[in-house]
């Protein structure tokens, strides 16, 4: 690792403060690698900059990066990186190892956490008038986590390159069909809470999730919501003194512990 530890430099959505971490997917998803990276000793320690891109820092402009996050620079007369598939590939080619290993990842992992996230994009744009598929989406994550796997994630005891990109849309699912749609994943998907518990207790995840009222104004912005909704989330994000996660699970949904 030559890298000076002030080096490297990650680039994130920044909140409506400008300060706090927003809600985008990509950039939880970067940042929870760097964290898994850098707890496992195998990353320097970073520095993560939020971004407001229409009133960009001058470290992001200063790098003639485009009007876009998540972005990675790693000093050292380096190119910048701002294509969340090109960091995470970077990332584990200049500072390997820290976490699960793609050639370890089941295939069928893959194929059951690939159409969630659009049933949901669908659901709460109102493209589909109920919950009906992203449910069926749901519960093949479900079935596989209980009838396929024993492991606490998707591909075994510790977190993937695969749970890096899901985890973060999984919650903001969770958060916002809730909030906006007053759709609650339902608790007898045992599996799939039982994920989102390994999610809440893992320290990558948790350093690098949006609030609550983050997540819904991203989502009441791409949706089109009346001012006046965006208006009170935006008043609950700027003047709450502590932001709201929703951490908790179904109280049966307790992790398996093997002998």
């Amino acid at each position: 690792m030559s890298q000076s530890p002030t080096n490297i430099s990650i680039f994130v959505k920044a909140g409506k403060d400008g300060k706090s971490l927003g809600a985008c997917p990509q950039s939880q998803r970067v940042l929870m690698l760097a964290e898994l990276k850098f707890a496992a000793k195998v990353l320097p320690q970073f520095k993560t900059i939020p971004v407001n891109v229409s009133r960009s820092p001058e470290a992001f402009r200063r790098l003639g990066l485009r009007l876009r996050v998540p972005a990675l620079y790693l000093g050292l007369g380096e190119d910048p990186v701002d294509v969340a598939d090109d960091i995470v590939s970077l990332l584990e080619s200049r500072f390997p190892g820290g976490i699960l290993q793609q050639n370890e990842e089941d295939p069928e992992a893959e194929l059951v956490t690939r159409d969630f996230f659009s049933r949901f994009c669908f659901y709460v744009r109102d493209v589909s008038k109920d919950a009906s598929h992203l449910e069926s989406e749901l519960r093949r994550i479900d079935c596989y986590l209980k009838n396929t796997s024993n492991n606490v994630f998707l591909c075994g005891p510790a977190p993937s390159f695969l749970d890096c990109e899901v985890l973060p849309k999984l919650h903001q699912v969770r958060v916002a069909a809730a909030g906006i749609k007053g759709y609650e994943i339902p608790a007898n998907l045992t599996g799939l809470w039982r994920y989102l518990h390994a999610a809440y207790s893992e320290p990558a995840f948790v350093h690098t999730c949006p609030s609550d009222a983050e997540i819904l104004l991203h989502w009441f912005d791409h949706i089109g919501e009346s001012s006046a909704n965006i208006r009170k989330q935006q008043h609950q994000v700027l003047n709450g003194k502590m932001p709201h996660y929703s951490f908790s699970v179904p109280v049966f949904a307790k992790p398996v512990i093997l002998e």
